[in-house]
């Protein structure tokens, strides 16, 4: 029976003091001060799950792209990849490859698409307005097949490129956005059924 505490006070010790463990076992992670804020304000960013920043630049989103990235398995080449990349960037654009990322991502982002839905058996193609989240996947997604698709360069340079491309508003990516776009517009008039 004494293990037994013993073990419990030894896993209660081995808890950070800003976390909070609840009634239900679920935790709780709580920053104090203005330091919640600054926590509250970097949340902002869509990640979805709860994602560790990555090591070099200390953004989620960084972190998710090189997730999405990655093929089989291989992180540190993901991570290889992105950060020459980033490289890149700095030396082409003599600015902050981050704030160039950022930028890009936000570029390429819908803000609406169409969904299919059937009404009296007939297909109708419906747009609807795209959620953050989705935005955000849908732009990761579309980047790297962008990505994918160059050939016959190595991948950071490829990756460069279509973050550049993205950021100056050209360039596949935009281009799948824009006939996205286009083609929520050509169906607007099925709108009353989303």
């Amino acid at each position: 029976m004494s293990e037994d505490t013993t073990q419990n006070e030894a896993e209660e010790s081995a808890i950070p003091a800003d976390v909070q463990v609840n009634d239900d076992g679920s935790i709780t992670l709580g920053v104090a001060g203005e330091a919640s804020e600054a926590v509250a304000e970097k949340v902002e960013r869509r990640v979805g799950v709860i994602i560790k920043p990555d090591a070099k630049y200390n953004s989620p989103v960084v972190a998710k792209f090189i997730n999405c990235l990655m093929l089989d398995g291989k992180k540190s080449t993901a991570e290889r990849v992105m950060y020459r990349a980033f490289e890149e960037i700095a030396n082409k654009l003599k600015i902050d490859p981050l704030s160039v990322f950022e930028t890009a991502l936000d570029n390429a982002k819908p803000l609406v698409e169409v969904r299919s839905k059937r009404v009296g058996g007939a297909n109708y193609q419906v747009p609807i307005e795209v959620k953050g989240n989705r935005q955000q996947t849908l732009a990761i997604r579309w980047i790297l097949e962008a990505v994918r698709g160059r050939r016959g360069r190595p991948a950071h340079e490829k990756l460069a490129q279509e973050l550049m491309d993205c950021y100056n508003k050209q360039g596949a990516t935009i281009q799948k956005r824009e006939n996205t776009h286009r083609m929520a517009e050509a169906n607007k008039a099925f709108s009353h059924f989303a």
